[in-house]
């Protein structure tokens, strides 16, 4: 575990491997707020990666170990996130003597990944995005569709219909996110397929060494109030602004994309457009996770784990 001054305020990775002539790949976990997965507790969690790689796991600014009371809340916004993770990259390029290194993020860590390499190209090897977030809107209008053709609730319909135009305000978001959930657009299951036990996602804490009983206090409740509720700029930015479809128009580092069929929270047909939209003449692939909606269950899991290590050789 090293501990980084970054961009002024103290911010936490742990760098997990076997030979540090490995290559290092980067996880930006979700959240915000919440380091999970890929963040500082996942020590001796994932071995088929850090069999392969120097695996480096990140508590992102006021996430987990990373949180602490005296973060000014201005500097709470995606670009200062990217920035960050820039600082890291260069730390990591400079310890290990990798000019380039893989990057992958899942979710909100999708957001902050996918600007990174548009704006950081020459410093990645390969981008990795896991249920990967592009635009709130667009995912609202089409999940709203789904949900007025699949909930079977007179109230539930009426109030979906309230909402009006995407993107939603942040108090009809909370309910639209509820419905989703409901329906199982978060998290698939089928007569063949359990849903994911996305508590399992805190287990490794409770064993971790380098997480403290305070490191947990700040992931179920300190550090993720401050970046979900106390940090409204921020998620007003994740709602209204962000649009990866009109940022991102075209990617100089191969890339791979990993999204469920049933997501319909960072919605699976939006992630599917934005990928074949995308130009630049690199290496790409969209893996559809058949069994999985946001969270990738254990089957869909090990295909990606599987798909990066073969894509390091």
């Amino acid at each position: 575990m090293v501990e980084l001054n970054i961009n002024d305020t103290t911010q936490y990775i742990l760098i997990e491997g076997t030979d540090t002539q490995k290559p290092v790949i980067l996880f930006l976990h979700g959240g915000p707020g919440q380091p999970l997965p890929f963040g500082v507790s996942s020590r001796g969690v994932y071995k088929e990666i850090t069999e392969h790689f120097l695996a480096v796991y990140y508590d992102q600014r006021g996430a987990g170990k990373s949180y602490q009371n005296d973060i000014p809340i201005h500097t709470m916004n995606i670009n200062q996130y990217v920035e960050d993770t820039n600082e890291v990259v260069d730390y990591l390029r400079q310890r290990f003597s990798q000019n380039k290194i893989y990057v992958a993020g899942m979710s909100w860590g999708s957001i902050i990944g996918m600007k990174f390499i548009h704006h950081n190209p020459e410093k990645v090897q390969m981008y990795f995005g896991i249920s990967q977030f592009v635009s709130n809107a667009k995912s609202q209008t089409l999940s709203t569709k789904w949900l007025l053709e699949t909930a079977d609730d007179n109230k539930v319909l009426e109030e979906l219909a309230s909402f009006g135009t995407a993107p939603y305000s942040l108090k009809d978001e909370e309910k639209y996110t509820k419905y989703i959930s409901k329906y199982g657009g978060d998290n698939y299951s089928d007569k063949t397929t359990s849903k994911v036990n996305v508590l399992s996602y805190l287990k490794p804490m409770f064993f971790s060494p380098d997480y403290t009983l305070r490191d947990i206090y700040k992931v179920v409740y300190s550090g993720a109030k401050f970046s979900l509720f106390d940090s409204k700029e921020l998620q007003k930015e994740i709602q209204f602004k962000v649009d990866l479809q009109e940022e991102v128009k075209s990617v100089k580092v191969p890339f791979y994309l990993f999204q469920g069929r049933h997501d319909k929270l960072t919605n699976y047909e939006v992630t599917k457009e934005f990928f074949t939209n995308l130009e630049g003449h690199v290496e790409k692939e969209l893996i559809t996770l058949e069994k999985s909606a946001h969270y990738p269950n254990k089957e869909d899991f090990t295909i990606f784990i599987k798909k990066v290590i073969n894509l390091s050789k």
